[in-house]
């Protein structure tokens, strides 16, 4: 949804922020469940508790959120809706060319087949590109490259 939502310019660093983050608090949760913090016997369900703060806080401010401005354009086709989106989340001001590369991005994707995973996993042309994601998500779990 960052990434979605962010102007043009922001967006590489909207997503590199959220797995910054991510990672960031994978790196608490391992800090705060060692024994001398909240992963003792008696703070253990604390901990585990824990996790439910930010999805309580995610659960409320959520509905308040525009739809993002692509969703609405590309899926839904509701072009006021979404210049409404972009006036909620940059501000007033002249927004058409956000709104023209969106445009284009459609038109890209009207030509474009869309795989399921099935397809995906049977077609040859993508096999080793598969082979590669699998294999270095499976990894980086090993080799702590998070913490840092």
């Amino acid at each position: 949804y960052v990434g979605e939502i962010s102007p043009r310019k922001l967006r590489g660093f909207a997503n590199s922020t959220s797995s910054f983050f991510w990672s960031l608090g994978k790196a608490v949760g391992q800090i705060s469940g060692q024994r001398e913090l909240l992963g003792s016997q008696y703070l253990w369900p604390m901990l585990m508790a824990s996790c439910g703060l930010p999805a309580l806080v995610q659960l409320i401010t959520l509905p308040f959120f525009p739809e993002s401005p692509p969703y609405l354009l590309m899926h839904k086709g509701d072009q006021e809706g979404c210049k409404k989106a972009i006036r909620q989340l940059w501000g007033e001001g002249h927004h058409q060319a956000e709104i023209d590369d969106i445009m284009k991005e459609k038109a890209t994707m009207k030509n474009t087949k869309i795989l399921s995973v099935l397809e995906l996993m049977k077609e040859p042309a993508f096999r080793w590109q598969l082979y590669v994601i699998v294999i270095l998500t499976a990894t980086v779990q090993l080799c702590g490259i998070n913490a840092v």
